[in-house]
């Protein structure tokens, strides 16, 4: 494992061959620690995900002090219903990265495990949804996207570990469970629905996502969000029942599925 200090160099150079100044392009200072003991070449965490989501304020907030979060990537942009954005957890919840790199699964696959270095960054919220991010100067939003040039200076790569998704029924589903991988058990999509696709790849331009629903037993209902371009987007809906993986997310109250992959989908057994 490299040491923080020798991204530095190559980050100033990279602001002075620049045509808009390094202050200009990362508006908030680089990340920089020290070893936490000697010889060690990262820091300690310091902080879980809950307790990171705690030094949330209403408007935003940048963290100017050190904050380390050790997590699992819960994520997979690898099919493409996820764009410059991923999602870690660990034992105390999940939280979304607004992190402007494609394809960041070949970077951190889902299941790594990762050292998020979140000095720099900020927390803000969407939706009622608590996220990390890069100051906005948008006021209708409180993260912007981290540039992608940066996204290796505050996310480290350590290993590898096995991920398994939490167990749910609609039933169970909780705000505490927001940003984590799931699996929804009993489920399968409404009639109404069946024959129809994803999403709608053909007008992407126009719509960009598609919500769809589940259902289970009790007619308790799941929204199901999926990018139009997504590669799955045009694949017609499973007519079975059954379960789904995907990331949890709430907006308001509603809860809402993001499925990374088609595979995630399991509709084999018969309707209900």
């Amino acid at each position: 494992m490299r040491s923080l200090g020798k991204y530095i160099l190559p980050l100033l150079t990279l602001c002075s061959l620049s045509l808009v100044s390094c202050e200009k392009y990362n508006e908030v200072p680089a990340p920089s620690y020290k070893p936490a003991t000697p010889g060690q070449e990262l820091p300690l965490p310091t902080h879980t995900i809950s307790q990171l989501k705690a030094l949330y304020q209403q408007g935003g907030v940048t963290l100017s002090s050190p904050v380390v979060v050790s997590a699992i990537m819960a994520s997979d942009d690898s099919e493409g219903n996820l764009y410059k954005n991923c999602y870690i957890q660990d034992e105390t919840g999940g939280i979304e990265l607004k992190f402007a790199m494609g394809s960041l699964n070949t970077l951190y696959p889902q299941g790594a495990r990762v050292l998020l270095l979140c000095q720099g960054l900020t927390l803000g919220s969407y939706g009622g949804q608590i996220g990390l991010g890069y100051r906005s100067k948008d006021p209708k939003y409180e993260t912007a996207f981290y540039p992608e040039k940066l996204v290796p200076l505050a996310l480290h790569r350590l290993g590898a570990e096995e991920l398994q998704p939490r167990t749910l029924t609609i039933d169970q589903l909780s705000k505490q469970y927001a940003s984590t991988l799931v699996r929804i058990e009993g489920v399968q999509f409404i009639t109404s629905e069946l024959g129809q696709t994803y999403a709608s790849p053909e007008q992407k331009a126009k719509i960009a996502s598609v919500s769809r629903t589940l259902t289970d037993r009790s007619s308790k209902t799941l929204v199901v969000r999926t990018s139009s371009y997504a590669k799955f987007a045009g694949k017609t809906l499973p007519e079975g029942s059954g379960s789904v993986v995907g990331i949890l997310n709430y907006f308001g109250d509603t809860p809402q599925l993001l499925i990374l992959r088609e595979s995630d989908v399991q509709l084999t057994s018969p309707r209900f």
